[in-house]
């Protein structure tokens, strides 16, 4: 397999962190003093990519309820390390979960590229070609570079009888030391032309059948994804064309399946997950680079687990 294809993304990531976002427990609520993981071990094709997506948090329960919807409320902190073949993310997380359905996160992430796989490359503007092709050509201009991103996120979930209707938003802002005259950089996680020292906007939109005591998922996955550029800094002056639309839509089936819950186990939720999307908008995933008809597929395996008893 030649390494120019290695976009290496959160996206399956993502996904699979979408399956259980708070880890909450079937037969109560969280105790008072929570120590949780979360591993993400994910593979994907167009563009192809392999990433580990790790979590680990303390919790702290800010009030006791019986009530499902208001049950599973906490302030966590934590350790966010992500790692590929090609670059190493590692920073701090806080989250906020004032109800069940409803939880907020922030990340704060130091991003190594090692300069494999045609990684890390900047562009001269959001007119310039990020295809795979053009990174593939351009591999002799990769970087190893270093920087920070800041993650923003919201998660949002609502169960009426087996159906649930999940929103999973990030507003993210990457800090990169470019070469000069480089505007955006190819944003491997999100597959985006992001600007650099701005920000762009991602979202995933479930809707999915729950069954088989909520070992099986299945429904269809919704993403859109768009850069914010300033005009004045985030295009190419020399570029005849002035003006770029680098946002994305891509929907299809979504499926997963959990094969054990055992509230308070070191390990839990062993569960494996397939993601089907075809690109229903992208500048160069729609005909330009590669067929519409190809999807994006990705396969992979997460788990969860206490580190502390929480009886």
């Amino acid at each position: 397999m030649h390494p120019a294809p290695m976009r290496l993304v959160l996206l399956v990531a993502v996904l699979a962190a979408s399956l259980a976002p708070a880890q909450m427990l079937n037969d109560q609520g969280p105790p008072q003093h929570r120590l949780v993981h979360k591993n993400t071990f994910a593979l994907r094709y167009n563009p192809l990519g392999l990433l580990y997506d790790g979590r680990f948090a303390y919790r702290y329960r800010l009030y006791k309820s019986d009530e499902k919807a208001l049950r599973d409320n906490f302030l966590g902190i934590g350790l966010a390390p992500t790692a590929s073949p090609s670059f190493l993310r590692i920073g701090p997380f806080v989250e906020f979960n004032p109800l069940t359905v409803l939880g907020f996160w922030a990340a704060l992430q130091f991003v190594q590229y090692f300069g494999s796989f045609d990684l890390a490359q900047g562009f001269p503007g959001a007119q310039s070609d990020f295809s795979d092709k053009a990174i593939k050509a351009n591999g002799a201009n990769r970087q190893v570079t270093n920087g920070w991103e800041l993650t923003l996120g919201a998660n949002f979930q609502l169960k009426l009888g087996f159906m649930v209707v999940r929103s999973f938003a990030r507003l993210v802002n990457g800090n990169l030391k470019l070469r000069d005259g480089d505007r955006i950089f190819y944003e491997q996680f999100y597959d985006v032309g992001a600007p650099n020292h701005g920000w762009f906007f991602t979202n995933d939109l479930d809707v999915v059948y729950q069954g088989l005591e909520n070992k099986l998922v299945a429904g269809a996955r919704y993403t859109f994804t768009t850069p914010f550029y300033d005009p004045a800094r985030d295009y190419d002056p020399n570029n005849a064309v002035q003006q770029a639309d680098n946002s994305m839509h891509r929907v299809g089936p979504f499926l997963a399946y959990t094969f054990k819950f055992e509230d308070g186990a070191k390990f839990n939720t062993p569960t494996v997950f397939l993601l089907v999307q075809w690109w229903v908008k992208h500048r160069f995933r729609t005909g330009q680079d590669t067929s519409q008809a190809l999807p994006l597929m990705g396969v992979g395996f997460q788990m969860t687990g206490d580190f502390l008893s929480i009886k």
